[in-house]
């Protein structure tokens, strides 16, 4: 590395085209639209089921902003430096996001069977679990969390802008000690609202390894949702001898191996669910064999694995832009496919189960959601320098080569 590598000039703030906002807009009043169609037409279930997908995959986005940083700053990931504007953006999402979460709570009785007090009166099971799936402890523990993660965000990026105009090395540190704690906090806070909004939806069974299943999911989208971005930067020259293939390289591997990541965690369920032929695990996967459900199943591991784990292991297809940008577009789509193999099935119960359908509803409001998501991410993206030009790792990103 040399250190004489002289720093390029401030670029200008980063400004996502006008089309792209439109499209976003337009994608934002069709999910709005979809989700009062099917409720005034009889589908309550379909209705609150999109929202619930769309809720938790764009906060999933947002949190991951932090989650992120927090590791970058702890791995002193040098290469990452220049595309950090990216998830500072994405955290913007935490309070809009946040609300809309809490939100899923309106439809609680449609996408959630222990929050009927004459079904908790007649189960054995949900009684016992009753002091925790409970409105008041959803709306408690899911909101401290919230706040949790918006706080940790907001210093953060707060610590992150103010080095741009200081150049103090130790508002850094701060934000290293910060990620340390922050990764103690979220592990405790992902999971829980990942077991309300998720999980409960089947509150007979249970998994161990399901928060680590959303991690693994929330991690491999986000980095596909940076890697989008970062790959636009790059072909449009906005941040030209600051990021290049190089950084977008390693970006890349590491949305390769939360692909492969994923693929093993969900195989474990799997397998640990079938070997041990438990009644109250076994539910799970009964229930998405039934009623037409096994040809969706049977595509997301094709959609979410075998196709990107084959398309990025390549070199040349992780230095690629474009290349880049086709698979992370593909997984974005497969996490929704995945959320939509956890919530749809899981809604209604005994005759009344859900039975498998194209998701045309469910997914016009989730791109809803992404849609007003990519409006508050381009709004906040345009809100800084494009660049941390005075972080003291700044040229040794730019002299980072792979």
């Amino acid at each position: 590395m040399s250190h004489d590598t002289k720093i390029p000039a401030a670029p200008k703030p980063i400004t996502i085209p006008k089309t792209a906002q439109t499209a976003a807009l337009v994608a934002t009043l069709a999910g709005v639209v979809a989700f009062f169609y099917a409720l005034r037409s009889g589908h309550p279930d379909t209705a609150w089921s999109g929202y619930l997908i769309g809720a938790f995959f764009t906060l999933s986005l947002g949190v991951f902003g932090v989650l992120w940083l927090s590791i970058l700053y702890l791995s002193r990931a040098v290469w990452s430096v220049s595309m950090r504007r990216i998830p500072e953006a994405m955290t913007a999402w935490l309070l809009p996001g946040g609300i809309l979460a809490l939100l899923v709570g309106l439809g609680a009785h449609t996408l959630y069977h222990w929050s009927h007090s004459d079904a908790v009166a007649s189960d054995a099971i949900l009684q016992h679990k009753a002091p925790f799936l409970n409105m008041t402890m959803f709306y408690a523990l899911v909101g401290i969390s919230l706040v949790l993660w918006l706080l940790f965000a907001t210093v953060m990026v707060r610590n992150s802008r103010t080095q741009d105009k200081t150049g103090k090395v130790a508002l850094r540190r701060q934000n290293v000690k910060l990620s340390a704690l922050f990764g103690v906090v979220y592990a405790i806070t992902f999971s829980i609202v990942s077991f309300y909004l998720l999980m409960s939806l089947e509150a007979h069974w249970f998994s161990t390894m399901f928060a680590v299943l959303t991690f693994t999911d929330m991690v491999q989208t986000g980095t596909a949702f940076v890697a989008i971005v970062a790959s636009w930067l790059i072909l449009q020259g906005k941040l030209k001898g600051l990021l290049n293939e190089n950084h977008l390289h390693s970006l890349v591997k590491m949305m390769f191996a939360a692909t492969g990541f994923w693929a093993y965690i969900y195989f474990c369920q799997f397998m640990l669910i079938w070997y041990g032929n438990l009644p109250e695990e076994t539910t799970y996967f009964i229930t998405r064999w039934q009623n037409g459900w096994l040809p969706f199943l049977i595509i997301l591991p094709i959609i979410k694995f075998v196709i990107p784990f084959i398309y990025l292991a390549p070199r040349a297809n992780k230095r690629k832009p474009r290349r880049v940008i086709a698979m992370a577009v593909l997984l974005i789509v497969a996490q929704f496919w995945e959320l939509f193999m956890m919530v749809s099935p899981a809604v209604g119960h005994g005759e009344d189960k859900a039975h498998a359908h194209p998701p045309v509803i469910e997914g016009l409001i989730a791109l809803g959601f992404l849609g007003l998501f990519f409006l508050v991410f381009s709004w906040a993206l345009g809100r800084a320098g494009a660049v941390p030009l005075k972080d003291p790792h700044m040229r040794a990103c730019l002299d980072y080569h792979q």
